[in-house]
């Protein structure tokens, strides 16, 4: 009854759809995605147990029985998706959830930078502003940093067990909005601070509406970037592989690399800095391009590409079929099926399992600096491991946000839950590289460790990027821990 009157009350203030569901109608988006993940996903189990999967269906369905609202059910469904371990594994909120939450959301008043030494304020809202960028944040409510970390790998899609993906997603204003998303309004938060002076301080703080945020920057332009050091020495910028955003942007990614690697050429360029820390990924093949410029010998990078069968279907509990087919019909002469009726893609050009079938030049075989972070994604990580794992450059930064392993991405099957309106994207095919996984479940590691830090602004005031030019005024070939200059 209380739920009840919440909603009604909400509906009456609101110009937002309420959002409410019968138990009925939460229990069949639930049952709904569930079984669309478990017949679309070419291995459920790569990065989760089977156990582990059973327990947490079992919690959201438990979780969903009492869900009244969208928000609920989004509550349940998050946390049983993001286990799979698979960060192209979307759960996208629907319109009128998105209503609700610029009209009617309060939300947690700082904004967060998120590091292995401690969670740091960057900056502060409403009658959070007075408090100084770089305060430590102890604790909110009493819960301290793990718990935190916790609960923003439970809301947030990501690979395997990586958590600078998360780290970095939820950054800024990031947290305060996914923590709204998991808990709904909340009045006030008492919180333990640390002050850049030292001192130790308690402050409860009220909540404040979107509008008090400012709105979020651009994004930068997508298209690659050269800029010069020194002689000997250029720093190369590329925030995505996404053919979309080069054509909305009036460039070609083919020949934006091509003319960068011919100035490399030209100028004689000795060392390369690689700027991955950006780039998220976009579209296949962009990174085995811009490998094929950096490694003269083409090489198998895939131990296999599997999808489940062409034609997928599923069944809602009020008998609604659901169908997608993973291939068309130009494509499906690419694939061929196993022996338990998963297709494989053969190992053809134009891109099959290969990094790259024919060679490019002029290719870069001067010294390499990769810089990479946990929002190096997706196509970005795939770079990432290619280099990782021929040795190809000194790594620079934290663990990469893509298991090193491989992914499961490509193809998407986007399915709208037809009475929350949430929109399930299920990525269709698993990327196996041929390498092994120094540890299960994670990204590239760094040869030299460094996180970013507040107030950084990137190339003129960044920790990493400087470590990286000096890295490169040491005496070393072989990229190794050996060639990390001593941190101040």
């Amino acid at each position: 009854m209380l739920v009840s009157a919440v909603l009604a009350l909400r509906l009456a203030v609101s110009s937002c759809p309420s959002g409410s569901l019968t138990p009925l109608q939460a229990r069949e988006d639930l049952e709904l995605a569930i079984s669309t993940v478990e017949t679309a996903m070419p291995d459920l189990y790569w990065r989760q147990t089977r156990q582990d999967w059973e327990r947490r269906k079992a919690q959201a369905r438990a979780e969903a029985a009492r869900a009244r609202s969208d928000e609920e059910l989004f509550r349940a469904l998050r946390p049983l998706l993001g286990g799979i371990g698979e960060g192209h594994l979307s759960v996208a909120r629907s319109d009128a959830m998105n209503c609700r939450h610029r009209e009617d959301a309060r939300l947690f008043p700082l904004d967060l930078l998120w590091r292995d030494d401690g969670v740091f304020v960057v900056a502060g809202h409403g009658a959070a502003a007075d408090i100084p960028a770089g305060t430590r944040l102890l604790a909110i409510n009493g819960e301290e940093q793990r718990a935190l970390l916790d609960e923003m790998m439970r809301a947030s899609a990501h690979d395997g067990d990586i958590r600078t993906g998360v780290m970095r997603d939820r950054a800024g204003r990031g947290y305060a909005v996914t923590r709204w998303w998991m808990r709904g309004n909340e009045p006030a938060f008492d919180l333990r601070l640390r002050l850049p002076d030292g001192r130790a301080v308690r402050r409860r703080l009220s909540s404040v509406p979107v509008s008090a945020r400012p709105a979020p920057p651009p994004d930068p332009n997508p298209v690659a970037t050269l800029q010069w050091i020194d002689a000997d020495t250029a720093y190369l910028y590329v925030p995505t592989f996404s053919n979309r955003r080069y054509r909305a942007a009036g460039a070609d990614y083919r020949a934006t690399l091509q003319a960068i690697f011919d100035a490399l050429q030209a100028r004689n360029v000795r060392n390369l800095i690689l700027d991955l820390r950006d780039n998220g990924g976009g579209s296949e093949p962009n990174e085995s391009i811009l490998f094929s410029y950096l490694v003269p010998a083409p090489m198998q990078k895939y131990a296999s590409v599997r999808s489940r069968p062409n034609k997928l279907r599923v069944t809602s509990l009020s008998g609604k079929v659901f169908e997608h087919d993973i291939y068309d019909a130009e494509e499906l002469p690419t694939v061929r099926q196993g022996p338990g009726g998963d297709l494989f893609r053969l190992n053809a050009p134009p891109e099959g399992l290969m990094t790259h079938w024919q060679p490019v030049a002029p290719v870069f075989t001067g010294r390499l600096v990769v810089l990479a972070d946990g929002y190096t994604f997706s196509g970005g990580a795939e770079l990432a491991s290619m280099l990782r794992a021929t040795d190809r450059g000194l790594f620079v930064g934290e663990e990469v946000g893509g298991t090193h392993g491989g992914n499961t991405s490509g193809y998407k099957w986007d399915l709208a839950l037809p009475h929350s309106g949430m929109e399930i994207g299920i990525p269709l095919l698993a990327f196996r590289f041929v390498w092994p996984e120094p540890l299960a479940h994670h990204g590239a590691m760094p040869h030299c460790f460094v996180q970013p830090a507040v107030g950084e602004r990137r190339v003129e005031q960044d920790a990493a990027y400087r470590l990286a030019v000096a890295a490169l005024g040491r005496a070393w070939t072989t990229p190794s821990a050996a060639a990390c200059p001593r941190q101040d």
